[in-house]
């Protein structure tokens, strides 16, 4: 599991931390897989950590929505953002926690969108 190896990496102290945080969000559930351990609420997947060789990469589900708000994240694919942390004080909390909580509003709104869309066309 990766969450074995993140959880004993050089990088441990800065997922122990993120994922505290995480986990603070009663509607955030730990998803643990070979490839990454993974937070997500009845929307979706919010947050995936895995750590590398050189830092710990936090990728947000819904990121590239996120993406104008918070500038700081990066990548250009279809969908995921990432962050990357090297050291344990460079985890902005206060940053990280609206970057969690818009996600939690993107979910519901694409959910919501669906939800009318269903109705509209009459399937809902």
């Amino acid at each position: 599991m990766q969450y074995d190896l993140d959880i004993k990496s050089k990088y441990a102290q800065i997922f122990k931390t993120i994922r505290k945080i995480l986990l603070s969000y009663p509607q955030i559930k730990e998803f643990k897989n070979a490839k990454q351990t993974s937070y997500g609420d009845a929307y979706g997947v919010v947050v995936m950590m895995r750590s590398k060789k050189e830092y710990l990469v936090v990728a947000f589900g819904r990121g590239h929505k996120l993406q104008e708000k918070f500038p700081q994240l990066q990548g250009s694919g279809k969908i995921v953002r990432h962050l990357y942390f090297k050291e344990s004080d460079s985890v902005d909390e206060a940053r990280l926690r609206e970057m969690i909580e818009e996600s939690f509003i993107l979910g519901l709104e694409a959910d919501e969108i669906k939800r009318l869309r269903a109705i509209r066309s009459g399937r809902g």
